[in-house]
């Protein structure tokens, strides 16, 4: 007795010698075909952190670690010397939970805007410092002031982008 051959490819035929194997054709408009991508409701703006976002990633985990290595160095740098230990070793946790959560997470927008949230946080904090600061403390406060601005913006950015926000996407 001899088998059949067949090939799954749509269109072709299945034939044999063997009076019990029937000879079909499937058509390609009724081929069935598997959905490869999400409607875009449903996309996340991304399947993983952009340059950007992974330069904001690596960047939070490097201050960080800067923050709970060195936090008396970190607080001289930026002109806050006045602030505890522990709050600065506390900030540098949240940077590498943000950072790694930036790069280890497939949708990366919850953790651009924890971000987000904790320049705000750190602004706060400077500006609390500026009020008696004079000379050497102060300028180092606005220099500190003035990047930690930048970088905000630049979290923003990216974390609008990530989020869908950018370019009229944006649900009101």
């Amino acid at each position: 007795m001899e088998t059949a051959t067949a090939t799954r490819q749509p269109g072709t035929t299945v034939r044999g010698t063997d009076p019990r194997v029937r000879t079909s054709t499937v058509a390609p408009s009724t081929a069935r075909q598997v959905k490869t991508t999400l409607p875009p409701e449903f996309r996340d703006g991304g399947s993983t952190a952009g340059p950007v976002s992974a330069f904001l990633g690596l960047f939070s985990i490097g201050l960080g670690l800067a923050e709970l290595i060195a936090p008396r160095q970190v607080a001289g740098a930026s002109g806050a010397e006045d602030l505890d230990t522990p709050l600065l070793k506390a900030y540098g946790v949240r940077e590498i939970a943000c950072g790694v959560g930036i790069l280890a997470s497939r949708r990366p927008s919850p953790w651009l805007w924890a971000r987000v949230a904790g320049d705000a946080l750190d602004i706060a904090t400077l500006l609390s410092q500026l009020g008696d600061a004079r000379g050497t403390k102060k300028d180092r406060l606005i220099t500190s002031l003035c990047a930690v601005g930048g970088i905000t913006l630049l979290d923003i950015l990216c974390a609008k982008k990530h989020s869908g926000m950018q370019r009229g996407t944006c649900k009101q």
